[in-house]
């Protein structure tokens, strides 16, 4: 439903760049492999590679040991990451595998060569297509299993810690409803005790049965909560993928009210919805520049407006895949109250009262007056009403799309 937003790339060739070091231990490829060597100039331990050098233990070629299992048991995947006639491993590929290509894709807000990341997952999905007899797809899986160890991944916790506060993710993607923080912090943890944490699920947006070799791929996986993780499971419908993709004001939610006669008999307005004073409404999602009253209408004919086809395509699979409809029918009473403070403390409220209000605190450090605006109505709907924020609160799209529904209204 929302974007997973990375800042700039500046931002992703850190995040890219740490991830590829922490993510080492867990695949089996020599470090070196998997880690730029600009990068890794110093070990995590601090041992420098020379010193490693000089280490008399003897030492374990891990990519060999990948290129002869992958030779026997999973030749697409051996054909994609080692180069022709060799057991060279292709560093690019597999970092790229990894956690994405070098160069941030076009989607992000990069200059890349990859109009978007899902284009790069989608390329090597395309080249490592799993056998299709199921005792070798067993054996493939098994294999890729052992060399990216998901498991160990996750059961260690900090590097799982550390990816889900480095993704600035602080609410489900998927739903926009339920907070995905991680706590505690290593930094909150008394003397003595030992790290362990509550946080956010990783879905797998290719799944690990299907796609194990992608099972620590930093861009296939979704910090989300728990609800959506079931619901998502194995399904194989093309879903908003959040590394690229959002609903934004394509689908928005709407807030319609139940036309019924008994409604009108029983509060005179079949309206009062909009003061907040009435529950019966209904919140479905529409195309941005519709309005339909009827509720009966599919999701399908309620977006058919959306011209891009495959976007349009993955936004309804969302919808009924997450069960969204349905789940935010449950939150009433959120909508009412933005209804009825809306009602109360309308635009010219907001703009003669509460921003001189915001100016004269401020003082000096007054900001543009788009910015008080803003700061005024996230102050008043607890929310974060700009789409780059909505991932910071719950329920912030459905705040923001009402909002605008009611603006417009007016």
């Amino acid at each position: 439903m929302i974007k997973i937003n990375i800042e700039d790339e500046a931002e992703y060739s850190r995040l890219r760049n740490e991830y590829l070091k922490r993510i080492s231990k867990y695949v089996r490829f020599n470090k070196e492999d998997i880690v730029p060597e600009e990068v890794s100039e110093k070990s995590k331990d601090g041992i420098s590679k020379k010193e490693n050098k000089d280490n008399k233990s003897p030492k374990r070629d891990l990519t060999k040991e990948t290129a002869n299992d992958l030779k026997i048991k999973y030749t697409n995947l051996y054909n994609y990451l080692f180069d022709k006639g060799s057991d060279e491993v292709n560093k690019e590929k597999l970092r790229c595998l990894l956690a994405g290509p070098e160069e941030m894709p076009r989607s992000f807000g990069g200059c890349g060569e990859k109009q978007t990341m899902l284009e790069c997952l989608d390329e090597i999905i395309a080249a490592c297509s799993m056998p299709k007899d199921a005792e070798e797809k067993i054996k493939a899986r098994e294999c890729c299993q052992k060399i990216f160890n998901y498991d160990k991944f996750v059961s260690e916790q900090d590097e799982a810690y550390w990816l889900l506060r480095n993704l600035h993710v602080r609410v489900c993607p998927y739903c926009n409803q339920i907070y995905t923080v991680t706590l505690p912090s290593p930094e909150e943890l008394r003397e003595g005790e030992i790290f362990k944490t509550t946080r956010a699920t990783f879905d797998h947006f290719y799944s690990q049965s299907e796609y194990p070799y992608l099972a620590v791929s930093l861009f296939n996986l979704i910090p989300s909560c728990g609800v959506c993780n079931s619901n998502k499971s194995n399904k194989k419908e093309k879903i908003i993928y959040p590394y690229d993709q959002e609903f934004g004001k394509d689908a928005v939610f709407r807030v319609i009210p139940v036309i019924k006669q008994e409604i009108v008999e029983k509060e005179g307005n079949i309206l009062n919805f909009l003061c907040g004073q009435s529950d019966s409404f209904y919140i479905k999602f529409m195309g941005k520049e519709d309005i339909y009253l009827s509720s009966d209408l599919r999701v399908e004919e309620r977006l058919s407006g959306i011209e891009d086809a495959e976007l349009r395509e993955r936004i309804i699979a969302s919808i009924g895949g997450f069960k969204l409809e349905e789940i935010y029918k449950e939150h009433k009473q959120e909508i009412r109250d933005i209804l009825r403070n809306r009602y109360y403390f309308d635009e010219n409220y907001v703009k003669t009262v509460i921003c001189p209000m915001l100016r004269e605190k401020m003082g000096e450090n007054k900001k543009d007056s788009d910015e008080v605006d803003r700061m005024a109505m996230d102050m008043l709907f607890f929310s974060n009403i700009r789409v780059e924020e909505w991932g910071q609160r719950p329920l912030s799209k459905l705040v923001s799309d009402i909002l605008e529904q009611l603006s417009e209204l007016s």
